[in-house]
């Protein structure tokens, strides 16, 4: 049986902690363990911690899927593992299989080979890559998108009164690939959705068919695209930001460094003479190709300086 995972503690928030604090959390933490930000022989290690990261925002920062983690907790959890598939609720009522089945109101099934969570480029993430212990909890549910509160809401006025509404949140690489995708919906009825590359924000995606019965026949359902805030990247339109660190040396003498992009890093020349917070614009690099990666470049001095370091630094105060 899979170990409990406490994603508070993985994320370093209190359980009360609210989406703010969890997003502000990971933005943190999330910047600090991808691995594009460490040598290559570290990677490895720096890919499993921002794993475990994306999986916990993948849980807190999704309604439903923290109600039902937290429903249960983690004795519930452990009393399941040890009665070998029977578990017991608070209130002494025994349930059989996975505890929290109960709790579940839908499933999501990303498209194998689908990236998800904020990485790309040291190799992608896919729903397989969530742990035994998620799996066990959420099954088909996945991370790659899901379909938010104000599904069954009625459709915009003008539309048939059959039609419905449905928020569906999406990571922002899927976003950015786009491709098939297989969703079970809240009436049992299994569709895939064929997302374009480079669907932005509040794009309608319409299922023929798929809304409420009328008189006259079945009405459909719109799929309103949402895009959950990224660790790294601020979505802005088609355009990405994105800051990156470079040192005093380079900003001074120019060099080439590695920026991450939404399909891997990618080497940039950096122009001598760079200023602190100087913007380096990569056409088609945004959402889609008609976006924009906008790069704000901020210059790091180094917090420990050795002996011939501080020389250097004493020699170019006075040359200056």
């Amino acid at each position: 049986m899979a170990e409990y995972k406490d994603y508070y503690k993985i994320l370093g928030v209190g359980k009360t902690a609210s989406d703010a604090e969890i997003k502000k959390a990971f933005k943190t933490q999330a910047r600090k363990c991808h691995p594009d930000m460490h040598p290559e022989n570290e990677k490895a290690k720096w890919t499993e911690k921002f794993k475990d990261l994306n999986e916990a925002y993948t849980v807190l920062s999704d309604k439903q899927k923290r109600t039902i983690y937290d429903q249960v907790g983690e004795k519930g959890y452990q009393d399941y593992a040890r009665g070998g598939g029977t578990s017991r609720s608070s209130a002494g009522g025994a349930y059989s299989g996975n505890p929290y089945q109960q709790y579940q109101q839908y499933t999501y099934n990303g498209n194998p080979g689908q990236g998800f969570g904020g990485f790309s480029g040291g190799g992608n993430f896919s729903g397989a890559d969530f742990s035994d212990f998620f799996q066990s909890i959420f099954g088909g549910m996945g991370g790659m998108g899901g379909f938010g509160q104000n599904f069954g809401r009625s459709a915009a006025a003008g539309q048939a009164s059959g039609d419905v509404e449905a928020e569906l949140t999406l990571n922002l690489e899927d976003a950015h690939r786009g491709g098939n995708m297989q969703m079970t919906l809240p009436n049992g009825r299994t569709v895939t959705v064929k997302l374009p590359a480079g669907v932005s924000e509040g794009k309608k995606i319409k299922l023929k068919g798929m809304g409420n019965p009328t008189r006259r026949g079945q009405g459909d359902l719109y799929l309103i695209v949402k895009i959950r805030p990224h660790a790294m990247f601020r979505l802005e339109g088609d355009d990405l930001h994105v800051p990156v660190v470079i040192m005093p040396w380079t900003a001074a003498l120019g060099g080439t460094i590695s920026v991450p992009t939404l399909d891997g890093p990618v080497q940039v020349k950096v122009p001598a003479g760079t200023h602190n917070g100087k913007k380096l614009k990569l056409s088609g690099k945004g959402l889609s190709t008609k976006g924009s990666l906008y790069v704000t470049l901020t210059i790091d001095v180094p917090r420990t300086l050795s002996r011939e370091q501080k020389d250097l630094f004493t020699k170019l105060a006075q040359l200056g």
